[in-house]
């Protein structure tokens, strides 16, 4: 037996060499994604109960290595906090899921949005099920055509309520999935009208002042000249930020150190967190959808929480393990068409190293 001793601790020793590097196998990960491209750039943070890890890797077109404070385009992630006010309105009992949102709607009886007797709920527009269109203000062929920003640019309030008031549904409110940003707005405007309050206050008020986050904002049109990290597209062409014409879909920047913030606060005890997290809809896959976060439950036990984001030249992915009290947070400043997809099996593999090197540290301790 004392001659076994120690080939068991060596042998022991080599199995974990790979689960102890957590630091080393992340950076290779996102080495790997970067491949070289001179002005690519990706910033992460991964938190869990008692550490975060904050990385950046890359250098951006002016030579400049990115920050905690580097200010990225977080686009869809937005829709995250959109959710998380609802939530908290539900709680103030001034919004109900499946109460028809014509009740919350002044001056219109918009009687065009129902179809077969089925009216639109928070619920139907949370999960991209109303029957609304992906947009009111612009369409796909316009980005193409390089007619985007000049129709977003102009358009107003007033003309979205307007689009409401004739825009018929694509399908019965509850039955197919299509996403939705006209629909996401649309939630802002009803927590607007029950609060009577900017979403931008609201958000501020429910969120970013609880959990500390100073750089996670509306900037609109309101930034100085490089303030906001710019990036590109798939052919490597620089893209205009996108951010200053989106709303409560997609309009918000955030940095690193605030997204941190954030995550922390999705997996804090505050009662609306808890209700943000709850599903709304389960399909038998395994997949489901919370308020804005798409959910999978890959075993029994665990459901991880999850949001894509993009805009013309940014990608970024984050994703919320409640059980394992863990969070992680990828952006890059490039748009192309499997991008966010390729980060989400990024933070995938991450979780799973930081899952190992916790496992590691424990069994030496």
């Amino acid at each position: 037996m004392l001659f076994f001793i120690p080939l068991i601790t060596v042998l022991a020793s080599c199995k974990s060499y790979d689960a102890m590097n957590f630091e080393s196998n992340t950076k290779s990960e996102i080495i790997e994604f970067i491949d070289g491209n001179v002005g690519q750039v990706v910033s992460i943070s991964i938190v869990d109960a008692e550490n975060t890890y904050q990385y950046h890797l890359g250098k951006l077109s002016n030579g400049d290595i990115p920050n905690n404070q580097t200010i990225y385009e977080i686009g869809s992630i937005t829709k995250t906090y959109t959710g998380l006010v609802v939530a908290k309105a539900m709680l103030d009992g001034k919004v109900e899921l499946d109460k028809d949102i014509r009740h919350y709607l002044k001056n219109n009886k918009y009687e065009n949005l129902e179809l077969s007797n089925q009216y639109i709920t928070l619920r139907h527009l949370i999960t991209h099920t109303s029957g609304l269109p992906e947009e009111f203000a612009t369409s796909r062929e316009d980005i193409a055509q390089g007619t985007y920003f000049e129709k977003i640019s102009k358009y107003s309030r007033d003309n979205y309520f307007d689009d409401l008031s004739k825009v018929k549904l694509n399908s019965i409110p509850g039955e197919k999935y299509q996403y939705s940003n006209s629909g996401t707005n649309l939630v802002a405007y009803i927590l607007e009208s029950v609060y009577e309050k900017s979403f931008e206050l609201l958000l501020s008020e429910i969120i970013t002042t609880k959990s500390g986050e100073k750089l996670t904002r509306f900037r609109g049109t309101n930034y100085e000249p490089g303030e906001i990290a710019q990036g590109t597209d798939g052919d490597g062409k620089k893209m205009p930020l996108a951010s200053a014409y989106w709303f409560a879909d997609g309009g918000l920047t955030s940095s690193i150190e605030s997204v941190t913030r954030y995550m922390q606060h999705q997996l804090s005890s505050e009662p609306e967190v808890a209700i943000s997290h709850k599903l709304l809809d389960e399909s038998w896959s395994g997949h489901g959808a919370a308020f804005y976060w798409h959910t999978y439950k890959y075993d029994s036990n665990e459901q991880i929480l999850y949001q894509s984001g993009g805009s013309m030249g940014t990608s970024c992915w984050l994703a919320i393990y409640p059980k394992k009290n863990m969070g992680i947070f990828i952006v890059t400043n490039v748009a192309s068409g499997n991008t966010q997809q390729e980060l989400g099996d990024i933070a995938d593999k991450v979780i799973d190293y930081l899952t190992a090197y916790n496992k590691a540290i424990k069994s030496v301790m």
